[in-house]
């Protein structure tokens, strides 16, 4: 017997079928989990596994749950069944078994849902469902240094040791390293043709300040960002000038990115995620992740901005205005619209109306 396909169906001619919930969701999901929540665009392979996976477990839950179950079409789904189900989600958080920074993504995830079944303000706001805000709220101020430097890493050393296994996995380490790119950036860069001169890169990014440090040359991130936004990072010092060199020697070819030609975008993303757990480049062994090279960027342009160390780190305040200039520099150089953001790599800011202070700043690093 031949498969109805998905696409062919009509959603709004097919009857109710509550006896069959799986596959109808699997109809709803085949449908419209490509397209973006609000904006007229598709999304990530990443981001549709997970509001699918998502989506799943809700009617799996609301089918099989010991307490109350129930006998629904998706496309059935209402307000006592969302209730149920944050009900549930304010109960684990309350136990400690759901994180606040996961929560705003599922109600994110069903709210999208809702408007493939044309509910779209079925979802009360989520704060209607908790008792407490900071169930579901998740700081935006760290209060630890996550560097790689300040947990006592040594970053050329571990990158060293990556290089004589995997050179494209040693190139990634150093571009986030040297240029706080993310992990999808440093694979997707191409190192011969995203170098950009200062008069192509103004205007750009925000490296243009009238502060700016006249460098010659910058890094042209746009392959694999977030919103696909561009931004210019100056190459002003010796790491980044290795970190290019090095991602030059290792791609294939003047078009070739730093990703192993021979694999997919997803395999080559699979395959970093590999090495870094080989080398112990996670929470559980060396207790730091790739990310915190991005942290140690913003720190370290933040202290070449200010004299001083990040308040994360312990540095001492500074006069608020400078604080203020360095944060919308790291914001730029991150790639982040907002200031704010920096409260997450930085700390929270600390000022003071003097204008004399002084602290060491963060030893260089020796890519040799």
């Amino acid at each position: 017997m031949s498969r109805t396909d998905p696409l062919t169906v009509d959603l709004d001619a097919l009857p109710l079928q509550p006896q069959r919930c799986m596959h109808v969701l699997a109809l709803i999901l085949r449908r419209y989990n490509w397209e973006h929540a609000v904006k007229a665009k598709g999304i990530s392979h990443r981001t549709a596994q997970a509001r699918g996976r998502l989506c799943v477990w809700v009617f799996r839950f609301l089918r099989d749950n010991p307490v109350k179950a129930f006998k629904l079409d998706p496309r059935s789904f209402s307000g006592r069944h969302a209730d149920f189900v944050l009900a549930h989600w304010c109960a684990e958080a309350k136990a400690g078994r759901l994180a606040p920074g996961t929560i705003p993504t599922y109600y994110s995830h069903l709210k999208t849902f809702t408007r493939w079944i044309d509910k779209p303000k079925l979802l009360k706001p989520i704060e209607a469902y908790f008792d407490d805000p900071a169930l579901y709220r998740r700081s935006g101020v760290t209060t630890r240094d996550k560097s790689w430097r300040a947990l006592g890493v040594e970053v050329a050393s571990v990158i060293h040791d990556v290089e004589d296994y995997d050179v494209h996995a040693a190139a990634c380490l150093w571009l986030m390293l040297a240029f706080g790119l993310r992990f999808k950036e440093s694979l997707m860069l191409r190192p011969h043709v995203d170098v950009a001169t200062a008069q192509r890169a103004m205007g750009k990014s925000g490296s243009d300040r009238k502060d700016a440090d006249g460098a010659e040359a910058y890094l042209d991130t746009h392959r694999g960002t977030k919103g696909g936004r561009q931004r210019y990072i100056p190459i002003d010092d010796e790491l980044c000038r290795h970190a290019i060199t090095y991602a030059r020697h290792v791609a294939k070819g003047s078009q070739g990115s730093v990703s192993d030609p021979n694999l997919t975008l997803v395999q080559a993303l699979r395959r970093l995620r590999y090495v870094m757990e080989r080398f112990g480049i996670t929470k559980r062994d060396l207790r730091v992740v790739p990310h915190g090279l991005r942290h140690q960027f913003a720190a370290s342009r933040y202290t070449a901005q200010t004299g001083t160390l990040p308040p994360v780190a312990g540095g001492q305040a500074v006069p608020a205005a400078v604080d203020a200039a360095a944060r919308i520099g790291v914001s730029a150089l991150l790639g982040h619209r907002r200031t704010q953001i920096t409260n997450a790599y930085l700390g929270s800011p600390t000022s003071t109306h003097s204008s004399a202070w002084t602290h060491p700043s963060y030893p260089d690093i020796d890519a040799s």
